[in-house]
């Protein structure tokens, strides 16, 4: 592995972060918390490395939707959802933009992991430079929606919403990263279906939720 490819990964976590970030203005969460955001997300693809041979041999013979929606996606978002709940417990979550903050660190974390370790021991500069512009904004997509969600589960009074909330946050992490799985493992059409179709979809999420949320920032944060 070369100092350029572990470069590459780094650099398009760091880009895409810093894309996000900017947009909570009203009040920044601590550079030291996004850092530790990214290091767990980076963590988990540990765990997904030593479930997914059980998930694999538990489901064998997995057709090409179970591979996609179980194996990866679920068990993908389920292992970055448990490096995001304790970030999500700190009293730094005040609204709802600062849950996605951390599930898009989380996501990035994990992209980035995934990719030195696709890297290894042969790395291809030009897929790693695809990746970083194609599945690093899935996973922050998917993770930033955890973030979100749970974030709102945890403001708001506890009540009926709440799971509600936390069943939407999963729901479309898992449908989105399982669909650009299924497409982008299939034939060529169906992988330029996954680019051209879910990723845009998967970008458009992660930026009508960031606008969204911090549209309600005033909310928690009112102006003096």
């Amino acid at each position: 592995m070369t100092a350029l490819s572990i470069a590459i990964p780094v650099a398009a976590c760091l880009f895409w972060l810093w894309v996000i970030a900017r947009h909570d203005d009203h009040e920044r969460e601590p550079w030291p918390l996004v850092a530790l955001a990214i290091g767990l997300g980076a963590m988990a693809t540990f765990g997904v490395l030593w479930t997914r041979p059980w998930l694999e041999h538990l489901l064998a013979p997995a057709s090409a939707f179970v591979e996609a929606f179980v194996v990866t996606a679920a068990a993908e978002e389920a292992w970055k959802l448990l490096a995001l709940l304790p970030l999500l417990l700190l009293r730094e979550v005040d609204e709802p933009l600062d849950g996605a903050i951390y599930g898009v660190a989380v996501g990035l974390g994990f992209a980035t992991a995934e990719d030195l370790w696709l890297a290894h021991p042969s790395p291809d500069l030009l897929v790693q430079l695809q990746r970083g512009a194609t599945s690093s904004l899935v996973h922050a997509a998917c993770s930033g929606c955890l973030g979100l969600c749970f974030a709102e589960g945890k403001l708001r009074p506890l009540g009926p919403w709440t799971a509600g909330w936390l069943l939407l946050g999963v729901a479309i992490a898992v449908g989105v990263h399982g669909g650009y799985d299924l497409f982008l493992d299939g034939d060529r059409a169906w992988a330029l279906l996954a680019l051209l179709v879910v990723l845009p979809l998967a970008i458009g999420l992660l930026a009508a939720k960031v606008h969204w949320a911090r549209s309600r920032s005033h909310e928690f944060h009112p102006r003096p």
